[in-house]
């Protein structure tokens, strides 16, 4: 029987609509526990760190990470050391959207997020980062940009929850350094990865947030990007890594399917024609969804 819950935080981010709770819920023994509220479609990672723990003790150590999956989740449980002893603690937490997920990645193809049929060139995006102490800078890989000659429809990569959208902005760039200020849609995917597509015409959103989508689903429509007079769409696909210290932020390449063959994005290439074959989208989807989708 549980006697009582005595605490609750609230975190927000600077994320649309993105709301965690954290509740501590104490039983008759004066264990606690450790639950997260998670009110969106998409799970999130919290990092606690115990600061002061008086008569509990972690068996998960001082640093713990929870994930707050939709819903109700258990972060973690906390064991009273004394019955009748008074019980108290103080945490710093973190949030970070989405999941890390280390064993499930295994670098599935993705659709060239542009309409079937559609010709393009491809181009990565490379961010300079000036190297400390040197007058050198080295590039990070960012994302990928592709470019066709007239509108197309943009087109969802894989199969995801859409995370985030923007829509409001007539600017588009033409560099990796501003893609926060461009319109895009943001996909999060089942292994723990996130899609963002950017520089997208403005309120040309067919998709809502927390919508699921499938590959080759339309999202949205593309723009022209003013300096090389041509349409286009950038992709970064990112997910969280495990560093020393704490979660770390990474843009990786992956594998798209192009003119009947796979191609990196880490690379440039010319004349792709966009294919959306049926075995690379029913790849992540189940019977039921298959047949939802043939039924249209």
């Amino acid at each position: 029987m549980k006697l009582l819950a005595f605490l609750i935080l609230l975190f927000t981010t600077n994320l649309a609509f993105s709301q965690v709770q954290i509740v501590a819920e104490q039983d008759q023994e004066r264990n606690l526990t450790l639950f997260a509220f998670n009110k969106e479609q998409i799970p999130y990672l919290i990092r606690i760190e115990f600061l002061k723990l008086e008569n509990l003790e972690s068996f998960d150590g001082r640093v713990v990470f929870g994930v707050a999956n939709p819903g109700k989740s258990t972060l973690v449980k906390l064991r009273s050391i004394y019955v009748n002893v008074q019980t108290g603690f103080q945490y710093n937490t973190k949030l970070f959207k989405g999941n890390y997920q280390p064993s499930t990645f295994a670098n599935p193809p993705y659709l060239i997020p542009v309409e079937e049929g559609t010709i393009l060139s491809m181009r990565p995006l490379v961010a300079q980062i000036l190297q400390k102490g040197s007058n050198s800078a080295s590039g990070n890989y960012t994302g990928v940009v592709f470019y066709f000659e007239g509108p197309a429809a943009i087109c969802a990569p894989r199969k995801g929850i859409v995370s985030e959208i923007k829509m409001d902005e007539i600017f588009t760039s033409s560099g990796p350094s501003v893609f926060d200020e461009e319109n895009f849609v943001e996909i999060y995917h089942q292994d723990g990865t996130f899609s963002r597509l950017t520089g997208l015409l403005a309120h040309s959103a067919k998709v809502a947030v927390g919508e699921t989508v499938f590959p080759g689903q339309i999202l949205a429509e593309s723009s022209l990007q003013a300096e090389q007079q041509l349409h286009h769409v950038k992709m970064i696909q990112s997910r969280w890594e495990m560093g020393e210290m704490d979660m770390a932020w990474v843009n990786f390449p992956v594998t798209i399917y192009a003119s009947q063959q796979e191609v990196q994005t880490n690379t440039a290439a010319s004349d792709l024609e966009s294919s959306h074959p049926a075995e690379i989208i029913s790849k992540e989807m189940d019977k039921k969804e298959l047949k939802k989708i043939s039924v249209k």
